[in-house]
């Protein structure tokens, strides 16, 4: 029990050091102050959504993140010298970022009910917040666990987790009620915070609903278990495989400052700006090729650069059946609302998907000191970050060409539309310099990606809600830019010219003191 005590306090210690409790403070904050400003309808509406996805789900990826950097840095093999186990460590890791979810889950959910009901609704809404954290925490450590990478461990995650998603999702936003949803186990901490926010009953008497708390506890505990062993018996992959930084260095035998860029007809190397420019592009070709080439091992760029397809698809048909539901069960429909849900779901949605997965991968080169190899290589810095936001954007572009019209939440064809689609194909660069400017690691990019996430969330309720004296200041974050030329948010201000040139000078100044930061950062 001693060395159980002394892990989490351990495991605290380390997540406040690398940001995760400060960032769980600010999400805390932010999603109370959100859920205290809008009406109490739609306040009620929106609530378990929010402390389903984003506050129970809060710690799943940070688990795996803690692992794996804690594999590079060799504290897994350090710990096996300590009377502390990698089962007491894992479970110690699961119950930190458990309790931080349900400290979470208490302001938020006393924003979102009346007074009177605080009571009962705080506990029944942090008990499903817990329960559903255990749940999900636990089983992505679990296959995090058997992964190499940060990348591979969000293709191997989801299988398992969707579908502990997404039958509480069903149940939560189309009122599917029947009884066998509850053998997935997480549906009933959805139903737990469902009952403390609204108050209606569900589709379980006292006695039933006990009953699938209990199996759902099992279940948790079983999960548990699970992350315990597999952190356990995982392999150390570095042990077992060279360092991504020599396998990198093994693969670019080009990278050569022996070689000439190129010659002159008298035989001397050209030391001409321009030989200069032409060795740094084909140093850049010869980066993006290899780098392409290795998504056949990490497909993951390619698997999230596909996703805005079913993404608009999953919209254009599940929004009209959500909509009805939402209209019924809260008395709020979310027609009115089309504007901020584009922005957020799709237009500011696509490119912090694929930026942030182009921002993990830089975190992970740097974590595997990767960067060391591009800095005695022709590749500089500045090329290697231009390469990564090039990609990010060049992504992003076509993300959002097939989701905008696909979503079904678009306004009509304008030039007004086709300006927000290309400022808000700026904002993936944008990701990527900011996790190189202020992580220096995976974890501390996840922190970093976490306020990213909010971010694209609540900027267009902002600038849609708010009056025109109130929300200019917002305009000094550059994705804002990218809401004003849509029929919906602040109509009239702006023409699409104006929107893009002012949207772009925000983001190129953004980007220089990102930039500048960054270089600071990777080159000390």
């Amino acid at each position: 029990m001693k060395r159980l005590r002394a892990a989490v306090a351990l495991e605290f210690k380390v997540a406040r050091r690398y940001g995760v409790v400060a960032v769980a403070a600010v999400l805390c904050l932010l999603w109370t102050g959100v859920l205290a400003a809008l009406p109490a309808p739609v306040s009620a509406a929106v609530a378990p959504f929010l402390l389903f996805l984003d506050t129970a789900g809060f710690g799943a990826l940070f688990a795996v993140a803690l692992l794996l950097f804690e594999r590079v840095e060799g504290m897994g093999a350090a710990r096996t010298v300590t009377p502390l186990r990698a089962g007491e460590s894992a479970a110690a890791r699961i119950a930190v970022l458990t309790a931080l979810a349900a400290a979470m889950a208490v302001p938020i959910t006393a924003a979102a009910v009346p007074m009177e009901r605080s009571g009962a609704a705080l506990g029944l809404a942090a008990a499903g917040v817990a329960l559903s954290s255990v749940l999900l925490v636990s089983v992505c450590l679990a296959i995090g666990a058997r992964a190499r990478s940060l990348g591979g461990s969000l293709l191997a995650v989801p299988p398992a987790v969707v579908p502990l998603i997404a039958v509480p999702m069903a149940h939560l936003s189309v009122g599917l009620q029947h009884p066998l949803l509850f053998a997935v186990p997480t549906t009933a901490g959805a139903e737990l915070i469902r009952l403390g926010i609204s108050g209606a009953p569900g589709p379980l008497d006292e006695i039933r609903l006990g009953l699938a708390v209990a199996y759902a506890a099992l279940c948790a505990g079983a999960a548990c278990r699970w992350a315990a062993r597999a952190v356990a018996g995982g392999l150390d992959h570095s042990a077992a495989a060279p360092p991504p930084a020599v396998r990198w260095a093994a693969a670019l035998p080009a990278f050569d400052r022996t070689r000439p860029a190129a010659r002159p007809g008298n035989g001397r190397p050209l030391d001409t700006a321009d030989g200069r420019r032409g060795g740094a592009v084909r140093a850049v070709l010869r980066f993006a090729r290899f780098d392409l080439a290795g998504t056949g091992r990490d497909p993951l760029l390619l698997v999230v650069a596909a996703a805005p397809v079913p993404l608009a698809l999953a919209l254009r048909w599940g929004f009209p059946p959500v909509d009805a539901y939402v209209q019924g069960a809260y008395g709020v429909g979310l027609t009115p609302y089309a504007a901020p849900l584009f922005g957020a779901l799709v237009l500011l949605h696509v490119p912090t998907m694929l930026g942030s997965v182009v921002a993990l991968r830089v975190a992970e080169d740097i974590d595997d000191n990767t960067l060391l190899v591009v800095r005695v290589s022709p590749l500089t810095l500045r090329s290697y970050l231009g390469y990564r936001m090039a990609v990010a954007a060049a992504f992003s572009a076509i993300g959002l060409a097939a989701a905008v019209p696909l979503s079904g939440l678009a306004p009509p064809a304008s030039p007004g539309l086709v300006a927000a689609v290309v400022l808000a194909a700026g904002y993936a660069p944008l990701i990527v310099l900011a996790a190189a400017a202020f992580a220096g690691n995976k974890v501390e990019a996840l922190v970093v990606l976490k306020g990213v996430g909010a971010l694209s969330v609540l900027l267009p309720g902002l600038v849609w809600a708010l009056p025109s004296p109130w929300w200019w200041p917002v305009l000094a974050v550059p994705p804002a830019w990218a809401l004003l030329p849509l029929s919906g948010h602040a109509p009239g201000l702006l023409p699409a010219g104006a929107a893009v040139l002012c949207g772009a000078a925000a983001a190129v100044v953004a980007g220089l003191l990102l930039a500048h930061r960054a270089r600071a950062r990777l080159d000390s």
